[in-house]
């Protein structure tokens, strides 16, 4: 199930999300990332950090829309995090506005809580597992099956409140009715599609969604009547959605036992402890997890124009403790237990020398040479070389090496080609000088670059270029001074203010053009002679055979110009 997307036209060669991904499950391919599905742990950094918005969210709005317009009985499990993302004067006000669009009733997620910390409590006493890990967030979930599924017997075989509520709504009201969670995160909306549970929840929608649908229908929860749940208080269950929520629930919920209560929150947290439980550092503790910071309270996909996550945690709170004065009831029964299993990708991990091999392509040939600077969004060049042998990533993310290869490319074409290169900015300082123009004017680039144009050459041209901002082309300059001619043209450069002389060096063309025009005056003279001597002839000729001397001269001038302009356009 693909959860996050990507418009390809915003993505390119940024590397961001790379960067930001806990788990590196981004590949980069033609320029543009991609989300790997089978190892993503959707927890959001992606679609939070992308700075040109490429990444989209599915959305089961239409979906949900279509059940109420097909008439069917559909029931919101609202998470409980709402009071953060929502304004309102009292919570009933948003379960009647979710009625004017068309829900038949509101339920809140903390009833199937409650449920699920009844099963943790039994856990705890029966004090049968090494550590407890909880299961209600499904971004951890999904960390702890792929990424380190030698602790899945250490996860509390239990469903998230999530699948406990749905299941107990369906018990309660009917099987046949429709089941939408509205939540902060994205990751339910892959828990809502997996196999092992994917007929309790028939959609599941965002804060951010229900946003945009009210304002859509132009409803506004504090404008409304103040409406009910169809549920009971949850009272301290409510607590879930912050930072020793669970915890704090499972205290309600009786003896803790012996185990040592600990809470964790944030990725890098999350695979700190999981690698210190690889290691048998951790023995005997319940663990609360959440991948948000702050707890679920600061989902991905909380609404937008939700207030800080400090006074959204402190809502939250307020609104659990406003009437926390017992653990809720929990009569029913219901299938609560979950089984998890290692979904490890298994990817292969090249040897030392094909590390090494993929390394030198980006001139890393040395240890020295790895930067690990982090521009690639891997932590290191080496975790960089990985991520190409398994087509994660392309040789071209190194931004160094692009840098370096990109100067190397241009300082080559300036050093190689025969024309005089030179590059000033406004104030004539010279800021670029090539091998040609040193031979030229008998200056090193090192001594040019710390001269003004004008010391050199009479600046008139580059400084109409700069005044008009328009480029001049394939104008014949003499340079007494150096005894070169040049055909040269000015090339204005807006973007960063420079104008750039390519001056081609036409001194021998101009001397072979000169002698060209020096021989024809020579040939023209001995013509002119031959001329001379043979109208004396001619007129001698012409007297004898009657012939005027005028056409015999018409006839030898075009002789002498035949001569002297062969070749040329008369």
């Amino acid at each position: 199930m693909s959860v996050i997307g990507l418009k390809k036209a915003n993505c390119k060669n940024c590397y961001k999300c790379v960067k930001v991904c806990p788990v590196k499950s981004i590949k980069v391919e033609n320029e543009q990332a991609q989300i790997i599905d089978n190892s993503c742990i959707l927890c959001g950094r992606c679609l939070a950090e992308c700075p040109q918005n490429a990444k989209t969210l599915q959305s089961d709005l239409e979906k949900v829309k279509g059940f109420l317009k097909a008439g069917e009985t559909v029931i919101v499990s609202l998470a409980p995090s709402y009071p953060g993302s929502f304004s309102f004067e009292a919570p009933g006000q948003l379960a009647t506005a979710f009625q004017k669009l068309g829900f038949a009733g509101v339920s809140e997620t903390s009833e199937g809580a409650a449920y699920v910390t009844a099963e943790y409590a039994q856990l705890v006493r029966d004090n049968t597992m090494k550590n407890i890990i909880t299961t209600c967030c499904p971004s951890v979930n999904r960390l702890v099956e792929i990424y380190y599924p030698e602790l899945v017997d250490q996860m509390a075989p239990v469903v998230s409140p999530m699948i406990a509520h749905a299941r107990l709504l369906k018990q309660s009201i009917g099987k046949n009715i429709r089941v939408v969670f509205v939540g902060p995160c994205i990751s339910k909306k892959d828990e809502a599609a997996d196999m092992r549970h994917d007929t309790d929840v028939d959609a599941v929608l965002t804060f951010d969604d229900m946003t945009a649908w009210f304002q859509e229908a132009g409803i506004r929860a504090e404008d409304c009547e103040e409406g009910k749940f169809l549920n009971a208080s949850s009272k301290i269950v409510r607590m879930y959605p912050i930072t020793n929520g669970i915890l704090e629930t499972l205290r309600a919920c009786g003896d803790a036992g012996n185990y040592h209560l600990m809470s964790v929150d944030g990725i890098a947290e999350c695979k700190d402890l999981f690698e210190a439980m690889k290691r048998g550092e951790i023995d005997h503790c319940f663990i609360e997890i959440n991948a948000c910071k702050g707890g679920c309270v600061n989902g991905p996909a909380k609404a937008k124009d939700s207030t800080a996550r400090f006074t959204s945690a402190i809502k939250v709170e307020r609104y659990a403790r406003s009437d926390a004065d017992c653990y809720p009831a929990t009569p029913e029964k219901l299938a609560l237990s979950k089984k998890f299993f290692d979904r490890s990708p298994h990817e292969i991990i090249p040897d030392e020398s094909v590390i090494r091999s993929i390394l030198a392509k980006i001139g890393k040939e040395t240890p020295e040479q790895e930067l690990n600077c982090g521009a690639c969004g891997y932590s290191s060049c080496r975790e960089k070389a990985i991520a190409v042998y398994q087509n994660r990533a392309e040789l071209t993310m190194c931004m160094p090496y692009m840098k370096e290869r990109a100067e190397s490319l241009s300082n080559y074409v300036l050093s190689e080609t025969p024309n005089i290169t030179i590059i000033v900015d406004s104030d004539m300082n010279i800021i670029e000088f090539n091998a040609a123009a040193e031979a030229c004017f008998k200056i090193s680039r090192r001594e040019a670059l710390e001269k003004g144009l004008y010391e050199l050459i009479d600046v008139s041209d580059f400084q109409f270029v700069f005044e008009t901002k328009q480029s001049i082309t394939n104008k014949k300059v003499h340079y007494r001074e150096y005894n070169i001619t040049t055909e040269q043209s000015i090339i204005y450069i807006a973007k960063e203010n420079i104008a750039m002389g390519i001056f081609r060096d036409i001194t021998k063309e101009e001397k072979e053009l000169e002698n060209r025009y020096h021989l024809r005056v020579e040939t023209m003279e001995m013509a002119q002679k031959v001329i001379d001597k043979q109208m004396v002839a001619a007129q001698q000729i012409a007297s004898l055979l009657g012939e005027t001397t005028a056409e015999t001269k018409v006839t030898l001038t075009k002789l002498k110009n035949m001569i002297v302009f062969d070749g040329d356009e008369q």
